[in-house]
Parts: C-alpha cells; sequence; structure tokens
C-alpha cells in the first residue's frame, strides 16, 4: 500500500514531547538456522522432536573435548535470492545476516526507494567476529603475505552484517553494529526500537547473526568450561532445565525482524504480528571491578519491561528463557524470574528453553527465541523444552517439558542474558493491543508496490 504522505526536506516523523510513547510493531521475520529457514520449518522441527544439534563437520575436533555444535545444513549454499559473484563476496555469518534480513522484510511486504530510505534503520549484532577468514588470513601471513592482506581488508570487520544488511536494502538511516554477549540480539531490536519511539526511524530491520563454529571459538568457549561435553548424545546435549545439564552447545545461524511505527504499518495495511510493548536492558557490576551475573539484575530488566508494557504479572503467558544449558546460569536466570513473578511461576506461566533444540547462537539467540514465539503466537500454541529427564528442583519452572501445547498465548517476554548484560522484551499478539489512536501526527513511509531488488 502507497502513502501520498513522505517526510518532507528538515520535517522530523517525531511526535511533541508530550505524545504518549510511539507505539512500535513487527510486521516481519527471518531466521537461517540448524532447524530451518523459515519459522514455520523451525517450529515443525521442534514440534517433531529433532533437534539441530550433530557432531561437527567444519573441521577436525580430535583434540578438542567437545565435538559437537548445532551447523547450519549448506551453510554456504547459494541463497537463490541472490547472484553468485555477490554471495561469494560475504563471509558465512553475512550470508547469514542477509538471507534472514532479506525474508524479515519481504516477509513485512517493505520495498525501499529515494523516498523512504533515509527513514530506515539497520542495527545488527553478533558477540563473534567471522573468524575462519581471519584465521586464513593469519595463516597466510607469512608463505603469501599479498593474499592475506586481500584477505583481512576485506573481512576483518567486525560491524560486517549491519553494512551488509543496509547495503543489501539500500537503506540511508541509522546503521549500528552491537556487541553485548548473548543480549546483543535482543538489544539490537531494543535500540531499533527506541530509534523509532524517538523519531530517528520509521522502520527498523534489526537482530543478530553469528558463525562462531571455528577452531578458534571452540577452544575459546572450552576455556570457559561452559561448552557440553556429552559428544556422544548431539541430540541430548543441549538440556537447559535439566539437572544434569553440563553446559551449552555452540551454534550458528541469525534471526531478523522487521519493526515499525504502528501508524505506518497501518497505514500500508501491513500484517501485525506482533506489538513490542515494552523492552529493557540492565547490567550486572559484580564485584572488585569485574562484571557478575546475578538474579537481582535479570530480575530488573524482566521488571522495567513489564512496566513499560503496562501489563500486570498475571497477563504474561510465557517467558522463553535465555537457558542456556550452563549449571549456574540457569539456575540465577529462574532466580530472577521468580523474583518479579512469584515462587509459584511455574505453576501461571509456561518457560520454555528453545536452546535444547537449536543449541546457542550467542548474540542471535534472542532474536530466534523471538521468532519462535511470534510463530507460537500466530499457532496459539506453547513451544516446549526438550531434553528435560530431571528437573532441577531449584529451578522449579513450567518449561514444557513433554510436546508443543495448545494453549492461549496472547503476552510474552523474551529473556536474554550475556554474563553481564540483561535483555528483555514483552510483546503482545495483534488480538491483545490495545486500541488504536484514530489520529497521529507522525508522516507515514510511502511503500512502493514491488519487491525489494538483491543483487
Amino acid at each position: 500500500m502507497t502513502s501520498d504522505t513522505s517526510p518532507g526536506q528538515g520535517a522530523s516523523p517525531s511526535a511533541s514531547e508530550d505524545a504518549p510513547r510511539r507505539r512500535v510493531v513487527i510486521t516481519g521475520v527471518g531466521v537461517v538456522s540448524a532447524l530451518g529457514r523459515t519459522t514455520g520449518d523451525v517450529w515443525e522441527a521442534m514440534a517433531q522432536g529433532r533437534s539441530g544439534v550433530g557432531p561437527i563437520t567444519r573441521f577436525d575436533t580430535a583434540s578438542y573435548r567437545t565435538r559437537i555444535a548445532g551447523e547450519v545444513p549448506a551453510a554456504d549454499a547459494l541463497d537463490p535470492r541472490f547472484k553468485q559473484p555477490y554471495w561469494d563476496r560475504l563471509d558465512r555469518r553475512a550470508r547469514f545476516a542477509v538471507s534472514a534480513a532479506l525474508s524479515a522484510v519481504q516477509g513485512a511486504g517493505l520495498s525501499f526507494n529515494d523516498q523512504n530510505k533515509a527513514w530506515v534503520a539497520t542495527v545488527m549484532a553478533s558477540e563473534r567476529p567471522e573468524e575462519d577468514v581471519l584465521l586464513e588470513g593469519a595463516r597466510l601471513l607469512e608463505t603469501d603475505p599479498e593474499a592475506a592482506r586481500r584477505i583481512l581488508a576485506r573481512h576483518a570487520r567486525p560491524h560486517a552484517p549491519a553494512d551488509r544488511v543496509a547495503a543489501l536494502l539500500g537503506v540511508t538511516g541509522p546503521t549500528m553494529q552491537i556487541e553485548n554477549r548473548s543480549a546483543g540480539g535482543l538489544a539490537a531490536i531494543i535500540e531499533a526500537a527506541a530509534m523509532i519511539r524517538r523519531g530517528d526511524a520509521l522502520v527498523g530491520i534489526a537482530g543478530g547473526a553469528e558463525a562462531p563454529i571455528t577452531p578458534l571459538s571452540l577452544a575459546a568457549f572450552e576455556g570457559t568450561g561452559a561448552l557440553s561435553v556429552r559428544n556422544q548424545d548431539p541430540a541430548g546435549a543441549s538440556r537447559p532445565l535439566d539437572a544434569g545439564r553440563d553446559g551449552f552447545v555452540l551454534a550458528e545461524g541469525a534471526a531478523v525482524v522487521t519493526l515499525e511505527a504502528l501508524e505506518v504499518a497501518t497505514a500500508r495495511g501491513a500484517r501485525i504480528l506482533a506489538e513490542v510493548e515494552g523492552e529493557a536492558m540492565t547490567f550486572s557490576p559484580g564485584a572488585d571491578g569485574e562484571p557478575g551475573f546475578d538474579a537481582v539484575q535479570i530480575g530488573a530488566a524482566l521488571q522495567r519491561a513489564l512496566i513499560l508494557s503496562g501489563r500486570i504479572q498475571s497477563e504474561v503467558d510465557l517467558i522463553a528463557l535465555h537457558a542456556a544449558g550452563t549449571p549456574e546460569g540457569d539456575r540465577e536466570e529462574a532466580r530472577g524470574v521468580k523474583r518479579i513473578f512469584g515462587a509459584s511461576t511455574r505453576h501461571h506461566m509456561y518457560t520454555p528453553a528453545l536452546k535444547s533444540h537449536t543449541g546457542h547462537l550467542l548474540g542471535a539467540s534472542g532474536p530466534l527465541a523471538l521468532a519462535v514465539v511470534l510463530e507460537g503466537m500466530h499457532r496459539q500454541a506453547i513451544p516446549w523444552t526438550r531434553n528435560v529427564e530431571t528437573e532441577d528442583a531449584e529451578i522449579d519452572l513450567d518449561g514444557n517439558f513433554k510436546g508443543v501445547r495448545a494453549d492461549t498465548l496472547r503476552v510474552a517476554m523474551v529473556n536474554a542474558t550475556g554474563w553481564a548484560h540483561n535483555a528483555t522484551l514483552a510483546i503482545c499478539h495483534p488480538d491483545a493491543m490495545r486500541p488504536v489512536a484514530e489520529a497521529s501526527a507522525a508522516p507515514v513511509l510511502p511503500i512502493p508496490g514491488r519487491e525489494t531488488d538483491v543483487p
């Protein structure tokens, strides 16, 4: 749907300072994961009990304690929506990012031109750089320095996913790459929503992309002692909330959402997937100058997002936990949840741990959890937590351990923690959205009726 109204020269889409907080909705979602490249495929795989975790095939893992991960099948195969020369210029992380972003934009029915491209923000997150090509460049430094320079000049850029997505779409609004550990993907979505709320953008493309299944990342995480070593049972290795969990399973992929100011989405007749009602980020400062990880700040993020949403605890049907599978990390998050929702939380709210299906996508894990929750809202069904054989009594939450369950899903929260970084989103189903004001002074993004061109 094309609007006749567009931001004029020097105009600002900002509402006045006295106006209510601008409302932000989700209109598109794109994923690349070990379980599929659409939210429907990921949901069906989860519902059927298929795991995305298997033996690592990219490199020889004989010298590692952990030899399993969540690899994307045919990760480097050409996405048929792109041309081969363009694809060949991208590293794996950027391929994941542009594929997921294009799916999100196409799913939203958006396209961009000279009239509207300046009002589109791009915010992406990654915890790890593209290490495969960096290692290749480092190996060549002694034998072929010129080749090494060419590789490193092109790929030694931690900001590549945001740049690549914005360049692909041809948008010129604020573009930002962030690194907030595993909370980064949700932080990216929160920042893009904030840009829309304060009038810096009318549309946001946001999420996370990671390609950490490399010798360097595997060694780094092994050094922390945080990885599962359940190599003999890959499908059962990622087991958050289970009493026998022994760490997380590394995984790769991307998840991206399209955000819009509500008046933009309404004016162009977009299909709204959910409204972002509340969001919050906190930091755990630890002690003696060393960042920590604590239930108080996890709970504070949940509480702030809930307050901003205008909801009360009893309205929340589900919290998608971060729950990576580390023994103390899962317990601290559960304590944070119960600080806000009460000791009897398990009796009135679902808290699935979705990394049990895919492994841990680091900065892309929060956006992927959001994508799954959006699919659950569409289906009015609750995703489940696999691999829980014996519940951890100290956690005492309802992770929905028996499979997908049909139930009401109107209001949900998605939580992410990255050591000291915490981020939470509160969303609601379109049927649960509050009434829309009849009039809005904000200009509307003109949307031409054509598909997005891609290289």
